[in-house]
């Protein structure tokens, strides 16, 4: 195929090998620059472009790479710094009309399309589609490093480049076969003890961390590093997340009372993984993680600034048709790994690496159709009134190439779309568009409440005599009723423990007035303990010495057994505050009448 690498500086074309840059006839041209990042804090994405500066005399078109996607890193950003989704949210409503709450806006990723940027405005369940994409960079999902470019989610690949194949082995080396590390892996049981037992300490330059408890148990797991960055240590647990420590992210997992850390790493201080025990137990859990091999000897510490040469894949060319099913390919190249920082170079530095082929992946697999074609409509003939506007409308054909060819009109399905229509001309038309009223100011009164208004005809020719209404009075009386509280009544007892109750009352915060339109779950407690001075051992607590202080702390409904209520009452029980909770009713008129008696 035209274009296939045949030499140093070679290429195939028109069955001969052939140099590419003494021909005038260029298939393709030179990179551009890399672009800036797209982020300022965070990871980012640049890209580069090249053109193709000509097509060869066969009519051979370009089919290398035209856009070039990678990562570029910048320094984390700082705290209380929305993520890149929320901030494109922000900016665009600070940019609407909703800008006086735009710290309310927040991002809402669709799964079906993970590169348009929806956001829920205002704290609405119902999201809004604010662009068809989100900027570069954007990371697809909360989880993963997948990121959108142009409107796509692409995987990336550890050489950088977004769309590689390249992937890390277990060693954290990019493309490696595994065996330039070790796996370390073990088990802690513990049954004796509380506190804080250290488990395990996990070396510097540790990969693919991973400590799991094997069975559920009332423990927390810490973790602490030498830059004091701690998880659950200290007798202060975390909630689950994410976690920068050692260098590296750990993610903290809990579910109920099992748990999980794990972290990519590499670390870059020790870490110190902790156990917090509250009582001896049977407690166990596993745990694994990579260290390189042993260090390079002294003879040999000489290479290690020396390049790295290597083939990868860096990007994918454009598919070869366009419909009809075709093929996509991979463009390796030579790469240059020094400092762990990747180049793309000639490749004539790879000349003594076995090259590898080029992956393939199918493309465009939907058939060649025919379909109607038409153009824009044309202005409307009136700008004020009614008018026509008119369009061209073709039956077209696309070739495998791309290349569109008008067919006969009865091979295109269908009915053929009018070329003619009916249009209205918008400079005399005043239209005016108001948005929803927005709560009342004020909840229990007179407040105001605002709306949007904003002129929709195309031309902004609205006026202003008739522009709606913006702000308008308004009452809201939903929260004017309140819970009042009296002052804590004496304790029930004169020693030891009592109760207190005092009066709770459902009214208007302005006129006074009682009602129910309090929230109960909102209403305070009436009653609450007590606690007096040691009782003497001779002195029974439970003796009520004040009937009537015992009415008011405890709310009497009625007798709980109505049926030994009268013995209790014959047998002066009701003095007993644990007979009078069971019998307050009769005992109340007990004591009633001994009330009467000393009167």
């Amino acid at each position: 195929m035209d274009g296939t690498e045949c030499g140093s500086e070679k290429w195939c074309r028109v069955g001969e090998c052939t140099s590419m840059t003494s021909s005038s006839e260029h298939l393709s041209g030179e990179w551009s620059s890399w672009s800036s990042c797209s982020r300022t804090c965070g990871a980012g994405v640049r890209s580069r472009q090249r053109k193709c500066l000509s097509q060869s005399t066969e009519g051979q078109q370009c089919n290398d790479p035209k856009i070039q996607y990678k990562i570029c890193e910048n320094p984390r950003c700082p705290p209380g710094v929305p993520n890149f989704r929320d901030w494109q949210c922000q900016t665009f409503s600070f940019r609407s009309s909703y800008h006086k709450q735009k710290h309310r806006w927040h991002a809402v990723i669709n799964e079906e399309k993970p590169c348009a940027l929806f956001c829920s405005a205002l704290g609405k369940d119902q999201p809004v589609l604010v662009a068809e994409k989100a900027l570069d960079g954007t990371p697809c999902g909360p989880d993963g490093l997948d990121m959108c470019s142009n409107g796509r989610c692409q995987k990336v690949g550890c050489d950088g480049v977004l769309g590689s194949l390249s992937r890390e082995d277990h060693c954290g080396v990019c493309n490696g076969n595994g065996k330039s590390c070790r796996v370390i892996k073990g088990d802690f049981n513990h049954t004796r003890g509380a506190g804080y037992v250290e488990a395990l300490v996990i070396p510097a330059g540790a990969r693919r961390i991973k400590v799991v408890e094997e069975t559920p148990a009332h423990s927390y797991l810490a973790l602490r590093d030498t830059e004091k960055q701690s998880i659950n240590d200290d007798w202060k647990i975390e909630e689950p997340g994410t976690f920068y420590m050692a260098g590296t992210t750990v993610n903290y997992i809990r579910r109920g009372l099992w748990e999980k850390i794990s972290a990519k790493g590499p670390t870059t201080t020790p870490l110190h993984l902790l156990v917090l025990l509250f009582h001896d137990q049977n407690y166990g859990l596993h745990y694994e993680y990579t260290v390189p091999l042993d260090p390079i000897p002294e003879n040999q510490s000489a290479k290690v600034n020396e390049p790295l040469y290597m083939w990868t894949h860096s990007g994918w060319e454009d598919c070869d048709v366009v419909c009809g099913g075709g093929e996509r390919r991979t463009t390796v190249s030579c790469t240059k790994i020094m400092n762990k920082n990747i180049t793309i170079v000639d490749n004539a530095s790879c000349k003594d690496l076995v090259k590898p082929e080029p992956q393939i992946r199918k493309c465009n697999e939907q058939p060649c159709q025919t379909r109607w074609m038409m153009t824009e409509w044309s202005p409307c003939s009136k700008t004020c009134g009614k008018g026509t506007q008119t369009r061209q409308t073709a039956c077209t054909q696309q070739l495998t190439n791309g290349t569109l060819i008008t067919v006969r009109e009865k091979d295109c399905p269908g009915y053929k779309p009018a070329s003619s229509q009916r249009c209205e001309g918008q400079d005399c038309m005043t239209v005016w568009e108001a948005g929803v009223w927005s709560e009342c100011s004020l909840k229990c009164g007179k407040g105001v409440r605002h709306r949007t208004v904003r002129c929709t005809n195309p031309r902004k020719k609205c006026l202003m005599s008739t522009r709606p209404r913006e702000m308008e009075d308004c009452e809201d009386y939903s929260k004017c009723y309140i819970w009042r509280t009296g002052d804590w009544s004496k304790c029930s007892v004169t020693c030891g423990k009592g109760m207190q109750s005092r009066v709770i009352q459902c009214m208007h915060r302005i006129t006074g007035r009682h009602g129910n339109e309090c929230f109960s779950s909102e209403k305070p407690a009436a009653y609450r303990p007590c606690h007096l001075q040691a009782c003497n051992e001779k002195v029974n607590v439970n003796r009520i010495t004040s009937p009537r202080l015992a009415a008011l702390t405890f709310k009497c409904l009625q007798d709980q057994w109505p049926v030994y209520c009268k013995v209790i009452r014959e047998k002066n029980l009701c003095q007993d505050m644990r007979w009078y909770q069971r019998c307050c009713e009769t005992c109340r008129d007990y004591y009633a009448q001994k009330m009467q008696h000393r009167s």
